[in-house]
């Protein structure tokens, strides 16, 4: 991945997203690299829980800083709060915080359940969703950071697949995360590095518990 990139991780209902936001972690702290979640309501702690009842410790995101977009429950180290109407209908209120926040070199900023800002956005007024992305937009070219947006392809495919197709679009990166028994597995179907592009990557249960 290179900085500014906007990266779209496609994940099934059932394929546990949450073991690549655990994997994810892992690498950047053995690299020294900055993580900053957004977590869109509670999406991070929907993630951590799981990976608890999986056995998997979560110690470690303590100290990961945290944009909170609406929600209640508190995870990470938070460093900022954002209403979620706001943050659905105009970056200018995620904008000052995100700066405020980010550190000193380029991070890696996974942000977690933005599909449900769709959901929000299309029960309240008519182009909302739209409105979301041409803002999700202006920051592709950011080399403050690689965002890597996690979404549920299912729910989007069923409920917004012309969203879909336009967040891929706007995507320099796309990757499709799924699991098969006990083998989980990433593949890049759109990448800005022709290196990778086409590539799979996998790594199995019990690797994962013991990283």
């Amino acid at each position: 991945m290179r900085a500014g990139e906007t990266v779209l991780i496609e994940y099934a209902s059932v394929s546990s997203p949450e073991i690549l936001l655990y994997v994810m972690e892992k690498y950047c702290r053995q690299n020294n690299i900055p993580m900053i979640v957004d977590d869109i309501a509670d999406t991070m702690v929907e993630f951590l829980t799981r990976l608890e009842l999986m056995g998997f410790s979560v110690d470690n995101f303590r100290d990961v800083a945290v944009i909170k977009i609406g929600g209640h429950r508190a995870s990470g180290n938070i460093v900022g709060r954002i209403d979620i109407e706001k943050y659905s209908l105009d970056f200018q209120y995620y904008n000052p915080v995100y700066e405020k926040a980010r550190p000193s070199k380029m991070a890696y900023n996974p942000v977690l359940g933005v599909y449900k800002l769709f959901l929000v956005n299309t029960i309240k007024e008519y182009g909302g969703g739209i409105r979301l992305l041409r803002n999700i937009s202006k920051y592709v070219g950011n080399k403050t950071r690689i965002a890597f947006y996690f979404i549920n392809r299912d729910l989007m495919e069923s409920k917004f697949p012309e969203l879909l197709y336009l967040f891929e679009e706007i995507s320099t990166s796309i990757m499709q995360w799924e699991r098969r028994g006990n083998v989980f597995q990433l593949k890049v179907i759109k990448s800005a590095n022709d290196d990778i592009l086409e590539k799979i990557a996998t790594i199995e249960f019990e690797d994962i518990k013991r990283m």
